[in-house]
């Protein structure tokens, strides 16, 4: 019974995807019955996912029965974190639908946008709610060819061209090391089925014996998903894919880069496996995290610097993913996903917005001594919270870990707050923001843990190495944090000065990117 209504799920893909299908046939021949069409269907979707996953939450998780031949086909899978996501997809889906309807309004070819935006969707909530490894994949790569379209949608518009290109390449990199992946996991545990993979994969940690294959597909699985999320050096065509419709940034900013995220957190137990997977994790997302929020300050287009700050998100939650908290890089998505979308349907007025507000800048270099003051505070508010929620920050290596960075961040904000003569009504609405900033971290993370359960894995025990890297990662962070606050000192050094113009060019990544691509096209 459980698969029968496992097999509900399929609705919600293929209702958006026989949308536009009909549009494609031309059965819907207005635009606004297309818009009409696939805004009920999208709603209606919501509805059933979240009416699914109420199942899913009292009941446990529903897997329908494989569709194919042997080891191959389709099959569904909803647990906890497929819900969320759908939940996530299906809503931002029907946000964007309603305002393509307007941005495009009198475009000779929003009906074909909304076919492509349609199949988009209808690609990711295949690839979120896969239950066997070749579904994913397969839905992993119509995600990618349909987001494709949609980055070609004005033709005549060379570098909207030419950042699509990167990503097509960049993404059929991504696409050869999941295959490579899915191939390797199957020989290793003997079964396509994403549940049993899991159990299998845990009953190999807990041996502390990995199949032979496995490790390597562990490694695979990251590289698909840095490449997936823009990491660097490969971050690049995000920049350029500005020249897109509005919703296409809205789409990929806020749901499509979650992917990589997604698919390391579906493998975690796998990922756990390696502990080169771990690592790689750590360094990519962690630079990527510093590198990309650095150089988000030094651009003066409002799109560039929100992208800038996706990569920089996507980095983070990778990192945390490399210490094993997959909780909370869920939680942390979900968040990130509402915030970007918002932030990019709305980028015309933020402008405006800056010009009216009059904020005052607080770019005062601080006191060493209330620099420590600030973090000793940040860390007795965090200890303070955590014993009266019942935590043991000291448990796990892993979330220690998380919780010294996030109180950086912390120590940041009332350092920021705090700095130089401001107001005190400044100072007490930065200590009441860092208190709240706090209470809303260790409810984040109790709710993750409570919603998601046993769908992902959660903080392993780490390695030497692994060790090491965390460490490492901590201690960078903090100093960057440290170097952050007294920037205001060092802007007018000739060092920086050089150091900027670098951070602002990306480290010339895209550049040499540039450079090897056309090197290509001219030896052909």
């Amino acid at each position: 019974m459980d698969g029968m209504w496992a097999l509900l799920g399929y609705l919600a893909p293929l209702s958006l995807a026989v949308v536009a299908l009909l549009a494609a046939l031309n059965r819907l021949r207005s635009v606004e019955l297309v818009f009409q069409a696939g805004r009920a269907v999208s709603i209606g979707v919501f509805g059933l996912m979240f009416g699914l996953g109420i199942v899913v939450f009292t009941t446990g998780p529903l897997v329908s029965p494989l569709i194919g031949i042997g080891e191959v086909g389709i099959a569904l899978r909803l647990d906890a974190l497929s819900v969320m996501m759908s939940w996530l997809v299906t809503l931002l889906g029907a946000l964007l639908i309603q305002f393509s309807r307007n941005y495009l309004d009198g475009d000779p070819r929003q009906k074909v946008f909304f076919i492509r935006l349609y199949l988009t969707v209808s690609a990711v909530l295949l690839m979120v709610t896969a239950g066997n490894l070749w579904q994913l994949v397969a839905a992993w790569i119509a995600m990618s060819l349909a987001l494709h379209e949609l980055l070609v949608f004005y033709p005549d518009r060379p570098r909207a061209i030419r950042a699509a290109g990167k990503k097509f390449i960049v993404a059929r990199v991504g696409d050869v090391c999941l295959i490579s992946a899915a191939v390797l996991l199957a020989q290793a545990f003997g079964t396509t089925d994403l549940g049993q993979l899991r159990d299998a994969a845990s009953a190999a940690l807990a041996a502390g014996a990995a199949p032979a294959g496995a490790a390597a597909a562990a490694i695979l699985i990251v590289i698909a998903a840095a490449l997936k999320s823009a990491m660097f050096p490969f971050h690049g065509w995000l920049l350029e894919v500005m020249e897109t419709p509005t919703p296409v940034s809205a789409l990929l900013h806020a749901g499509l880069l979650n992917a990589g995220i997604f698919l390391v957190v579906r493998f975690g137990e796998v990922v756990f496996l390696s502990t080169p997977a771990l690592i790689l994790l750590i360094i990519l997302g962690g630079f990527t995290a510093i590198f990309a929020s650095s150089s988000m300050i030094t651009q003066s287009s409002v799109k560039v610097s929100l992208a800038y700050s996706s990569a920089a998100h996507m980095g983070f939650m990778l990192m945390l993913c490399g210490f094993g908290a997959h909780t909370v890089a869920i939680m942390h998505l979900i968040a990130h996903s509402c915030y970007k979308a918002h932030a990019f349907l709305s980028s015309g007025s933020i402008i405006e917005y800056v010009r009216n507000t009059g904020a005052q800048k607080l770019d005062k270099t601080p006191n060493p001594l209330a620099l420590l003051a600030n973090m000793a505070v940040a860390v007795a508010m965090f200890v303070a919270v955590a014993t009266a929620i019942g935590i043991d920050i000291t448990k796990r290596p892993g979330e220690m870990a998380m919780i010294t960075i996030f109180m950086a961040a912390v120590a940041y904000l009332l350092v920021k707050g705090n700095t130089g003569k401001a107001p005190l009504y400044v100072i007490a609405r930065t200590m009441g923001m860092a208190a709240l900033v706090t209470i809303a971290f260790f409810i984040l993370e109790v709710t993750a843990e409570a919603l998601l359960g046993r769908a992902v894995a959660v903080y392993p025990a780490l390695s030497m190495p692994v060790m090491i890297a965390v460490v490492t990662a901590v201690i960078i962070f903090v100093a960057v944090m440290v170097l952050s606050a007294f920037l205001p000192a060092l802007v007018n050094r000739p060092a920086w000065r050089a150091f900027y113009v670098h951070l602002k060019q990306g480290f010339y990544a895209n550049a040499l990117f540039d450079r090897v691509l056309d090197t290509f096209r001219l030896a052909r």
